[in-house]
């Protein structure tokens, strides 16, 4: 009687999921259970654009079902399909520990894992699920860093709501108006004001016109107070706990859009924030080390730590628009004089940048290439050992030269990829050109942006007695000390 055997793909992204990725795993993993006499009964397939939490109940959902058929075989491609995280980890060793007869099957490793495993092979699985969690946390990083930037530029980084689609414009994907929607949510809004009308009526009312969630069913009541509530709507873009100033295009005035919120929460207004002082949690106190904190007072935001220490009690306030004045003459003093010089000093960076940067990606993109090949080479040597085109001692040496090859090749990427991050041209680059920026953007850009750019050109704002000393960052310092003997040198 064969053996009953249970496999688990794994997709990395939505075009490995609609592509050829997942057919490719389901041939390996029948075409392998066959070849050990196993009855494959199931494959469960997990995508990585499913959500966290879809993705850890699919995956439970294929331990529940081996443990209550149970089921001795578990067949993946390779570890990297099967255990992104330490508590998939955790999960496939307690179903392994509980029953001596059970393995799990990683068939491009070449590894077989079962409760009486050697100390080695089970090394081999801790190392590889090691690296697939590092795999995981690089790519969220990554993604961080995208978003943050996104966001840094005005733009939401997910699906916009109802009334807006996302558009590559000049290369990027930013937010715009859904011709469509956007006139339909807009009468939302407004109907949303008259008697009798709720989140269940809107609802109603949405279908009616043709607003429907993706899979073309009508919104829940729970969906539509969502959508009231998101600022995204009069230009705030609310992200993962926080809000940002964005640059899409509104449609909801903002009168209605307090009188909505007003009626949602029974007279209590689910209002943006009004006080957004700019020196917020910037400037800290010489005496104390307390954060200083602000008052609005007769229109201006006046500055000051909590005053616990005694002597801080006598201290005088900050005026928030004196401060700016100092900071607005820093800013000049970073211009430098001569715009001659400054372009042809940016001209000598970007063709550093350009030199640098295109020889680190080529090596990059070749070495990348090269993996790619030796990874496909060895599956079809695998292919072929299973076919029985070749021998099983002619497969482990090729596949053994090829493991070696694969591991100088990736110690050669990693170099490559450190090199790649360290180099900081591109960051220098944009905070020489901000230097020469800052004092004229200042002038016209919101609260936040000027926030933005007062943490890149400044290190510090110490409080002492009704007055704050300021420092430049380290680029920014150098930089007013160059433009400083340009003055000197040019006699400005």
């Amino acid at each position: 009687m064969r053996d009953e055997a249970v496999g688990i793909a794994r997709v990395s992204s939505k075009d490995q999921e609609d592509g050829y990725s997942l057919q490719s795993q389901d041939k390996l993993i029948n075409t392998y259970s066959d070849n050990q006499n196993m009855r494959l009964i199931k494959v469960f397939k997990i995508a990585e654009t499913a959500s966290k939490a879809k993705q850890r109940r699919i995956f439970r959902e294929a331990m529940k079902f081996v443990a209550d058929h149970n089921i001795k075989n578990l067949v993946v491609e390779k570890v990297d399909r099967h255990a992104r995280n330490f508590h998939d980890a955790v999960e496939t060793d307690e179903w392994l520990q509980a029953d001596e007869t059970r393995k799990i099957h990683f068939i491009k490793d070449s590894l077989v894992l079962h409760k009486n495993s050697r100390s080695q092979e089970w090394l081999n699985w801790g190392i590889r699920v090691v690296m697939a969690k590092n795999y995981i946390d690089n790519l969220r990083e990554e993604a961080m860093k995208g978003w943050a930037e996104k966001l840094a530029q005005g733009w939401m980084p997910g699906v916009p709501p109802p009334g807006y689609i996302n558009k590559v414009i000049d290369g990027k994907r930013i937010q715009v108006l859904d011709d469509k929607a956007w006139r339909v949510i807009k009468e939302m809004f407004e109907l949303y004001l008259e008697p009798g009308q709720n989140g269940k009526t809107i609802a109603k009312e949405m279908a009616l016109r043709g607003i429907h969630t993706r899979k073309g069913r009508p919104n829940a009541p729970s969906y539509v107070y969502n959508m009231l509530t998101n600022p995204f709507y009069v230009g705030v873009i609310r992200w993962d706990g926080k809000e940002y100033p964005g640059k899409q295009e509104t449609f909801i005035d903002p009168a209605i859009w307090d009188r909505v919120q007003e009626k949602m929460h029974g007279g209590r207004p689910l209002v943006l924030k009004k006080h957004n002082p700019l020196f917020k949690n910037l400037i800290t106190c010489e005496t104390c080390g307390g954060v200083v904190t602000w008052q609005l007072q007769k229109g201006r935001y006046y500055g000051a730590c909590q005053r616990r220490n005694p002597a801080c009690k006598i201290k005088k306030t900050i005026r928030e628009d004196r401060l700016e004045e100092t900071i607005q003459a820093l800013l000049n003093s970073l211009v430098c004089p001569s715009r001659e010089l400054m372009d042809w000093i940016v001209r000598q960076l970007e063709a550093k940048r350009e030199t640098t940067s295109h020889t680190h990606e080529d090596s990059l993109e070749s070495i990348n290439k090269q993996i790619d090949r030796l990874v496909r080479m060895d599956g079809d040597l695998y292919d072929d050992k299973l076919a029985g085109d070749i021998t099983k001692d002619m497969y482990q040496t090729k596949h053994a030269s090829f493991m070696e090859q694969l591991s100088e090749l990736r110690s050669k990427q990693g170099t490559l990829e450190t090199k790649v991050n360290k180099n900081d041209l591109p960051q220098r680059l944009a905070l020489l050109k901000l230097t020469q920026m800052a004092a004229e953007l200042y002038q016209t850009r919101t609260i936040d942006q000027k926030r933005v750019i007062l943490t890149k050109l400044f290190s510090s704002f110490t409080y002492s007695d009704g007055a704050v000393s300021v420092k430049y960052s380290k680029f920014a310092s150098v930089i007013a000390n160059k433009t400083l003997r340009t003055k000197e040198i040019l006699g400005r």
